[in-house]
């Protein structure tokens, strides 16, 4: 550990070695004293105008890296979109060339089902219109049979009718030939014939007209059946007809289909261009995101070497400033590390009095204030820092005109109280918010880690103050250890512009 020493120039310089029973008391002459204090101020301006601009390019390093980095994280994304994109496209130029063998598939067998369907149905209708006209050729016979019944039926009436006239005449000749006796004998013989074969004339013929009654029961049932089965034929005609029009609704999904596969052509030749294009571009994607994660890869490495150089130039500059020589950033030492004394009395009196306990002051329970952006941070010792320490920063802000701020930390960056200026209620601004609501934050980057966690009589820092919206101030950084009880709290930090 360092210790911070003022030499004045009537004073001799002791300078503790590693050994503690080695003491070198230098007193060279005062000429001696004024040139090496002349040269280590020029070296300390010197190198505290090389931290400063180290400070500067680190910053726009870590800006470049990070945004090489971020370059990086797009580009990569933007690879795997790209191989999504391909994949896609093939998966889509595969589904099209499986949709134009489908749909061919389905045309053929279209063309293969519409025309032994319509084989079928052209058999079907050649047969329907054979049954139609056969039933109406045989409807033509049986009517003719029909009259042929009725004239036979007609006949059969007059030989009935011929046969009764003959009876009767056969009737009136026996009885004839009865009177005459035997002289009529031989008539009564012939009588008695034509009687016999008027009766089987007779019998014959109601024989006949009874069996023509059956008959002509039939054909008027076989007209009935066939009338109904010419009906049910010439329907079956037209239902072939309505069957022949569906019919032609295939040959219609066939040309439809066919349609379809020149549509699927056309989609699936401008996928293949496309696959084989993002295959092109993805290799050449592949090849570039490789190129900006090796740069962004360097571009880190050179960060953390410029912050190692950041750090070698602040431990120099503290070296000078610990040298005992006087330098323009003396004061504003001296008095930070008074101030931070101070603070530590104070939280060390507020424990004693009871305001606060030692456990509620090393509070590492960070609640989130909600709604705020960027986001603020409530603890157990907030309220007790807003009491105690406003006095204590404001009056430093009147110290230096170069002071820009005057905070304390504790070890985790968390600045529970700011200046007044900087403690602004949030907006809707984001922006706006950064760079004038900056109490209850955590300021955990290196710089204020490094101000928070430095147990150094004091630590200056030279860095790139984050305002927002892209705004950076080039300051320099103090701060000093708070030690509260003999445990190191955090550090109170004083912001200074840098002499042009």
């Amino acid at each position: 550990m360092h210790a911070l020493q003022v030499a004045y120039a009537d004073e001799p310089e002791v300078r503790h070695d590693a050994d503690p029973q080695h003491v070198d008391v230098l007193t060279p002459p005062a000429e001696d004293q004024a040139r090496l204090e002349r040269a280590m101020n020029v070296i300390g301006s010197q190198i505290g105008e090389l931290s400063v601009n180290i400070a500067d390019t680190s910053g726009m390093v870590g800006d470049v890296s990070s945004s090489m980095s971020q370059q990086a994280d797009e580009f990569h994304a933007l690879t795997r979109d790209i191989s999504m994109i391909a994949r896609s496209n093939q998966t889509v130029a595969e589904a099209s060339r499986g949709a134009i063998e489908a749909a061919r598939t389905t045309q053929a067998g279209l063309d293969t089902t519409t025309q032994s369907v319509n084989g079928i149905l052209v058999n079907a209708v050649s047969d329907i219109k054979s049954m139609a006209t056969n039933a109406t050729e045989i409807t033509g016979v049986l009517d003719s049979v029909s009259s042929q019944i009725k004239e036979i039926h007609s006949f059969s009436e007059s030989i009935q009718g011929i046969a009764t006239q003959t009876q009767l005449l056969a009737v009136n000749a026996g009885i004839m030939a009865a009177h005459a006796g035997e002289a009529g004998r031989g008539f009564a013989v012939v009588a008695d014939a034509v009687k016999q074969l008027a009766d089987k004339t007779g019998t014959v013929s109601r024989d006949i007209v009874s069996r023509l009654e059956a008959l002509r029961s039939i054909v008027d049932k076989l007209q009935k059946q066939n009338a109904d089965n010419e009906q049910v034929a010439n329907a079956a005609h037209q239902r072939s007809t309505e069957i022949d029009g569906e019919l032609q609704k295939f040959t219609g999904f066939s040309q439809t289909v066919a349609g379809m596969i020149s549509e699927i052509e056309r989609i699936s030749d401008p996928v293949e261009e496309t696959t084989r294009a993002c295959s092109t571009v993805l290799s050449k994607v592949s090849e570039l995101d490789k190129q900006v994660h090796n740069s962004a890869d360097m571009l880190t490495a050179a960060s953390a070497k410029i912050d190692r150089l950041v750090s070698f130039s602040e431990n120099v500059i503290g070296e000078v400033a610990e040298s005992g020589i006087e330098t323009e950033d003396t004061p504003l030492i001296r008095h930070c590390i008074a101030k931070a004394g101070e603070v530590s009395t104070l939280f060390e009196q507020a424990i004693r009095s009871g305001a606060m306990s030692l456990s509620d002051l090393f509070d590492e329970n960070y609640t989130p204030i909600r709604g705020t952006d960027p986001l603020q941070h409530m603890t157990r010792f907030t309220q007790h820092t807003d009491r105690l320490l406003p006095p204590i920063q404001e009056a430093m802000l009147d110290f230096d005109p170069r002071v820009t701020f005057c905070a304390a930390i504790d070890r985790n960056g968390y600045l529970p109280t700011h200046n007044h200026i900087y403690s602004q209620p949030q907006s809707a601004d984001p922006v706006w918010n950064a760079g004038n609501c900056r109490n209850r934050r955590i300021f955990n980057d290196r710089t204020g880690l490094a101000a928070g966690r430095n147990t150094r009589p004091f630590l200056l820092q030279t860095y790139r103050r984050d305002m927002g919206g892209g705004n950076f101030v080039l300051m320099k950084d103090l701060s000093a250890p708070i030690v509260v009880n003999g445990r190191h709290w955090g550090g109170l930090r004083i912001g200074f512009k840098i002499a042009v």
